[in-house]
């Protein structure tokens, strides 16, 4: 279960920053579980892959010492004045839990982080993605098995996580009821037409059931050129995800005669309405942190668009269980944009001979 790894996870550094302090290991375990409860409410503010600066959250020992000159501070932690725009967020946290931590933005962290006696903190690195602990000029490694840089902000993973398992465990072989009914023929050769009301029903409530603490939307309306098919909101945290569905293959109408056919081009076409619902999400909510997905349910069969098969080969079957998406250079967002995913293509196996 993901919250077990997380917990070895944590079990793992926090083993080591006792190790590495000695005697004192109490008050730096004390210490390290202050600065995680300050990362963890920090990052219901902030998503960490957005970011691409470095984020320290630092608790110092020595009485008296300043390692930062506080008159250059930002003052006390508001989460108004976080950012993506800030090369570096400097966090100053006390003993006293009921004070306030001291702000710094844009400040240089290399001595700060060189700090060899009395001093331990928590470190992101926004360019190489990655989160460590800083004892006393000493780098602790936090282990992470996750699909993203933060053991503390899983929100994106556990949807990533959720997208897979209805790919591998509900799409590839039809096994959910709501799917079933998108489908003109048991072979699962051709598709009914205008099959995406029953591939949003399916995906929205497989999500509801799979994602805790979420409310999953169908139809979500954006005031863009047409509804997001699904919305997920996170009540925790202020963490959305807009998707988009798009199907590829052959559909038949309800007399029995070839109906709409969509292949790779639809992907495209998928990739700029997810840009236009992150450009709107942006500007309508911008306190919300959205990622956009595009999900491809790949229904495409080789030789099948001249006349109505009852049935059909493996060869013809499967042709495109491995071709990826070919996606246009200029519409490959996630290359450029955080806040948008690569595409996740999900083929569908039809029952061949």
């Amino acid at each position: 279960m993901p919250e077990e790894r997380l917990a070895d996870s944590r079990e793992t550094y926090l083993m080591d920053i006792v190790k590495q302090t000695g005697q004192d290991g109490g008050k730096y375990l004390s210490a390290t579980k202050s600065i995680v409860k300050f990362v963890k409410d920090l990052y219901r503010n902030i998503e960490p892959s957005h970011y691409n600066g470095q984020i320290v959250v630092f608790i110092d020992f020595y009485e008296g010492r300043s390692l930062l000159d506080e008159s250059i501070g930002r003052g006390f932690y508001d989460p108004s004045v976080l950012g993506n725009e800030y090369k570096s967020l400097i966090f100053n946290l006390t003993d006293d839990e009921t004070s306030l931590p001291i702000i710094w933005t844009n400040t240089e962290t290399n001595e700060l982080l060189s700090t060899d006696n009395d001093f331990i903190a928590y470190v992101y690195n926004g360019l190489d993605k990655n989160e460590y602990f800083s004892v006393n000029g000493n780098v602790i490694n936090i282990q992470n098995r996750f699909s993203c840089p933060s053991i503390y902000a899983l929100q994106y993973h556990y949807l990533q996580e959720a997208l897979l398992d209805y790919k591998n465990n509900k799409v590839r072989h039809t096994s959910c009821e709501l799917l079933k009914q998108c489908w003109f023929d048991d072979k699962r050769i051709y598709l009914k037409n205008k099959p995406e009301e029953c591939m949003q029903i399916s995906l929205k409530e497989f999500l509801s059931s799979r994602i805790r603490g979420v409310n999953v939307v169908r139809e979500y309306n954006l005031n863009a050129s047409k509804p997001v098919d699904i919305r997920v909101f996170w009540r925790e945290a202020n963490r959305a995800a807009l998707i988009e569905i798009k199907w590829m293959g052959q559909s038949v109408k309800e007399d029995g005669m070839i109906g709409t056919s969509y292949s790779n081009g639809r992907a495209n076409d998928g990739m700029s309405q997810i840009k236009e619902y992150i450009d709107f999400d942006n500007s309508d909510s911008p306190d919300i942190i959205t990622k956009g997905y595009l999900v491809v349910i790949d229904c495409r069969r080789r030789n099948i668009s001249s006349e109505i098969k009852h049935s059909i080969n493996r060869e013809d079957g499967l042709y495109y269980e491995n071709k990826e998406l070919d996606i246009q250079d200029e519409k490959k967002y996630w290359e450029t944009h955080p806040n948008i995913e690569k595409p996740l293509r999900m083929f569908v196996e039809p029952i061949c001979e």
